[in-house]
């Protein structure tokens, strides 16, 4: 079925009239049209189109193709159709070691009630992945992007720790403290960067343990082996620790929402995530709200 796709791109082109008019109908790039006009060109030993500016213009060959192409595209259709409601539909899913999973359990439940027989998949491959559940900084290249929330980051305590008595935190409370690195993060990096400017306190901060996720950072706080920079919402993931801003640094940020590959199937998988009639654009953050 997959030699067909150069079929629908001829199909598409035909009544279009143009490649890239195909290209967007379809949701490839031009070349990808192009070159498929151009292999079945090829196999049927004739152009299927004049090329003008004004577009394109199909040739006798190109007007029999077509009316031979449509019953057997039709055709496969209807299996197509057929078949999807026995096959199970693999939808990959990437989650960044940096975000939980729970306030996404709610969209994936939204696409496993509206693709039968849907199953996810997760990788720890972003690039292969169909959704991304991931800060806006960390989105792979060229990936579609939906905003969900925007949040701050903190410092994570033991939920019985002596700085939890002071009624503000700053730089001077950290002198001393065990940290719990977290090298997967680059907000937390920008976070370090804002902790420089009293070089005096960092001089004084050791490296305790080193996570590779954050559930396990947060397991390590509550464990009461040392302090960590985290976002602000993982404080309502774990009994054990409690969150504190730190008074006198300037906040450090993220975006956190989903990202999906530019293909159909994947936007398909976004537009059920979301409960949207479209995914095309990005949602503006003042309309931002957690799902």
């Amino acid at each position: 079925m997959h030699d067909l796709t150069p079929l629908r791109y001829f199909r598409a082109a035909y009544e279009l009239g143009t490649f890239s008019a195909a290209a967007r109908a379809c949701d490839v790039r031009q070349p990808s049209v192009s070159a498929a006009i151009a292999r079945l060109e090829d196999r049927y030993d004739g152009p299927l189109f004049h090329r003008s500016r004004d577009g394109l213009t199909p040739t006798a060959l190109g007007h029999e193709l077509y009316s031979q192409a449509g019953g057997v595209l039709a055709q496969v259709s209807q299996l197509e159709a057929r078949l999807k409601g026995h096959v199970a539909r693999m939808v990959r899913v990437y989650c960044a070691p940096d975000v939980m999973m729970a306030p996404f359990e709610a969209g994936l439940a939204r696409i496993r009630r509206a693709v039968a027989r849907a199953q996810f998949q997760f990788t720890d491959d972003a690039l292969q992945a169909d959704l991304q559940f991931v800060a806006e900084s960390c989105l792979p290249r060229g990936c579609g992007y939906h905003p969900l929330w925007q949040e701050r980051y903190g410092l994570a305590l033991h939920c019985a720790h002596p700085l939890l008595a002071k009624a503000k935190l700053t730089l001077a409370d950290m002198a001393g403290e065990a940290l719990i690195a977290r090298p997967y993060c680059p907000s937390a990096d920008r976070f370090l960067t804002s902790l420089a400017q009293g070089e005096a306190t960092l001089a004084g901060l050791r490296v305790a343990a080193s996570a590779i996720h954050d559930a396990q950072l947060m397991d390590l706080v509550a464990a009461g082996l040392g302090v960590a920079l985290m976002p602000m919402s993982h404080g309502e993931a774990h009994r054990g620790i409690v969150l504190r801003d730190i008074s006198d640094i300037d906040p450090v940020t993220r975006v956190v929402g989903v990202g999906y590959r530019k293909t159909g199937f994947a936007g398909d998988m976004a537009r059920h995530f979301l409960n949207r009639e479209s995914v095309v654009g990005t949602m503006s953050l003042a309309s931002v709200a957690a799902i």
